[in-house]
């Protein structure tokens, strides 16, 4: 087998295994990554970018941080802390590279596989909402030991069927959801493209996104769901402002779906198992969520004694303790929430940003979200296809709620539909929207 084969298949494996396993993903990311460096004709491929280079300037400014942050005399606990900070997350950003970097012939297979992805991560969920054990802990028992907690949150029941918490593959609810985000707007465009093309394939890609609603829905991870939203929202301002020939179209049925849609959650708000999950959307607090406030307001001192360089990649944990502790000297009725409350991260990309690389890490993240609504306007392609990128601007949104972006899982398959859409930029500019006929 030839070295562009090779690199097909591993990348193939790695894009359809995202939402099964990120150490198998990032496994045959890191093959890929090798026939990649083998490969001297497809390194020619790859094209600077407004993505690339706020996406270098981010892990620059990381990297920055850390040195100033860390001083060693040995050179291997440094690269050890390296790789255990969030500057590890620099090599999920080479799943960039290896999607950008594809030939035009290339495109459908590596499409196909984005397409299995998304039906495993969907049957996965769907599944799941009716298991009374984690997928994560099943799969996982069939090579090793597992310690882990083996069974899925309870959900409530339905006309005496139980139903749990879907999650797929994954180990969290908010993990799966963050995956998610990032197909539901197509799977919601893709649906009223064929239906106004009145193909054969509306009646699929209809009852697909009716399971994928569901799944999304019960998963109840809000910020993945609220970042969707937005993401959707902009696809409409996108097509309207191409002035797609379907928009006229869209017009007609969208707000009729829409409205099926709330007759539906106020219908299923009467059933209890339900209405827990519809009724944060409407202003009822879950049980985690004072735990952010006391998270945010500890991160915030740590921004604002190193604005510029941050507290280094690697150290949230420790300097969070601190600052915990401060805080909760100062506000002794509030000891026990500042002491129970999570630790691993801030609970917002933009503050935790903030805390570990300071100002510039917020700014050269907001650069990125910049370059992809700047780079939709270079973007020549009918609604099906632009469909397939507009999820990639949902983890902004849900950025303000959660730190996906520090999530493995959910980060891998950012970056390789980032680079799908640079390379399907570069076909529309070298050929014209006809390259996109595939």
């Amino acid at each position: 087998m030839n070295t562009k084969k090779l690199f097909l298949l591993f990348l193939q494996i790695s894009i359809i295994t995202c939402p099964i396993s990120v150490s198998i993903s990032q496994l045959f990311l890191g093959l890929s990554f090798f026939t990649f460096l083998s490969d001297s004709e497809r390194r020619k491929n790859w094209k600077f970018s407004p993505l690339i280079g706020f996406a270098f300037l981010l892990f620059g400014w990381y990297f920055l941080s850390f040195l100033f942050n860390h001083s060693y005399r040995d050179p291997i606990v440094f690269f050890n802390d390296l790789k255990k900070s969030e500057f590890k997350d620099f090599l999920l950003f080479g799943a960039f590279f290896m999607t950008a970097t594809l030939e035009k012939d290339e495109t459908p297979v590596i499409q196909k596989a984005f397409g299995i992805s998304l039906l495993v991560l969907i049957i996965s969920g769907f599944v799941s909402i009716f298991s009374l054990y984690r997928f994560s802990y099943l799969f996982n028992s069939l090579f090793r030991e597992v310690t882990t907690w083996p069974y899925q949150h309870h959900n409530g029941r339905v006309l005496g069927i139980e139903l749990f918490l879907p999650i797929g593959f994954m180990n969290t609810h908010l993990t799966f959801g963050g995956i998610l985000m990032f197909f539901f707007p197509f799977a919601f465009y893709k649906f009223f493209s064929d239906l106004i093309k009145k193909n054969s394939n509306r009646m699929k890609s209809g009852l697909l996104l009716l399971v994928f609603m569901v799944v999304f829905l019960l998963n109840n991870a809000r910020s993945a769901i609220v970042g969707t939203g937005i993401a959707i929202l902009f696809g409409y301002i996108d097509l309207s402002i191409q002035k797609e020939e379907s928009i006229r179209f869209l017009n007609k049925y969208i707000f009729k779906v829409l409205g099926i849609f709330f007759v539906l959650l106020i219908i299923l708000s009467t059933i209890p198992t339900f209405r827990k999950t519809i009724s944060p959307f409407f202003g009822n607090e879950k049980h985690t969520d004072f735990g952010r406030t006391f998270i945010w307001h500890s991160s915030f001192p740590l921004v604002q004694n190193s604005p510029i360089i941050g507290i280094g990649p690697g150290n949230y944990s420790s300097e969070i303790d601190r600052s915990r502790l401060d805080l909760s000297e100062k506000n002794r009725e509030h000891v026990f929430f500042y002491e129970v409350t999570q630790r691993g991260h801030a609970h917002n990309d933009y503050f935790h940003l903030g805390v570990i690389s300071g100002y510039p890490g917020i700014l050269f993240y907001i650069g990125l979200l910049y370059s992809i609504l700047f780079s939709f306007s270079k973007l020549k392609a009918p609604m099906e296809k632009r469909a397939m990128f507009y999820g990639i601007l949902s983890i902004f949104p849900a950025g303000l709620l959660q730190c996906y972006f520090q999530d493995d899982e959910v980060v891998i398959v950012f970056w390789y539909l980032l680079g799908f859409f640079q390379h399907y930029i570069y076909l529309s500019s070298e050929s014209g929207e006809q390259a996109l006929q595939i």
